[in-house]
């Protein structure tokens, strides 16, 4: 589905994201590059295998990470850069990961939002060396929890897979059908695996994806034409050369044009039933 040769099933988009952060070699000493309008786990899983995030600011009409902001923050401790496909519109993926070569860099694309969006006419994932996707309950498909790392690496993909299951070199499954009982554990690694039953569900929700997303990408245009012209309000910028895949529809509010502050606005939006929420605090606040 999104265009890449291996995929690696684990049990949360927090677990795909440590995975890869393993993967990708991150560890004490080293720094990624990582924006920080996001979930916490974005940063989150840098910090888990000791190394550093470090924030650069996003684009103020797409919101994803700025590559030139990226750039201003490489040092020589520089190890990784990080994209975050922000409400499910793809990042700035061409020049981050030109970017990410030009200083032997491993790009990963926190994915969470966008599974299904589109990237100059390729389905987001196989763009950086590593790409995860989030499968909570909220997102465009669920396993009632779960996540994935994708990678065209076969080498990353085999440490990742080998990190979900206790750093050990093979799976039950392996040993049963080669009739080997001897394994050994040559990472540490954490007990991430999905389990059969969410797999079948993710399986069942995969081929409603596209239903899925005509739905939300209907809804956002309802927004759109709404909300486009209120003033004080401002919208996302979608590229033209993406497919959003509209996880979230965020609103900019100009809390210097309006009578309200963010709080009251909140409020009286959750009293007429409408669920919105503030995405994000900003990651380097916590």
């Amino acid at each position: 589905r999104v265009g890449v040769r291996h995929a690696v099933a684990v049990s949360s988009g927090t677990a795909a994201l440590h995975a890869a952060a393993f993967a990708a070699g991150l560890g004490p000493g080293d720094e990624a590059i990582v924006p920080p309008l996001t979930f916490a786990a974005t940063a989150n899983a840098v910090l888990y295998q000791g190394a550093t995030p470090v924030f650069a600011d996003v684009l103020p009409d797409t919101l994803t990470l700025d590559p030139a902001r990226a750039r201003e923050q490489l040092t020589a401790r520089t190890r990784a850069i990080v994209a975050v496909d922000f409400a499910g519109h793809p990042a700035d993926l061409d020049e981050l990961r030109e970017l990410a070569r030009a200083h032997g860099l491993v790009l990963l694309d926190d994915a969470a939002h966008a599974l299904g969006a589109e990237y100059r006419g390729r389905p987001v994932g196989g763009q950086a060396d590593l790409a995860t996707f989030s499968f909570h309950p909220v997102k465009h498909v669920t396993t009632g929890e779960g996540g994935m790392v994708v990678t065209d690496d076969a080498a990353l993909a085999e440490r990742a897979a080998r990190f979900r299951n206790h750093g050990i070199t093979t799976g039950a499954a392996e040993r049963f059908q080669s009739g080997e009982w001897f394994y050994e554990m040559v990472d540490l690694g954490f007990n991430y695996r999905l389990t059969d039953v969410q797999c079948a569900l993710g399986l069942s929700q995969l081929g409603k994806l596209d239903r899925f997303l005509a739905r939300r990408a209907a809804i956002a245009a309802r927004y759109r034409e709404a909300l486009g012209r209120l003033p004080g309000v401002a919208l996302q910028t979608v590229a033209p050369d993406v497919r959003h895949a509209w996880h979230i529809f965020p609103l900019l509010l100009d809390l210097e044009r309006l009578a309200a502050d963010r709080r009251a606005i909140f409020t009286a939006l959750r009293a007429e039933g409408i669920g919105v929420n503030v995405h994000y605090i900003p990651v380097y606040w916590h």
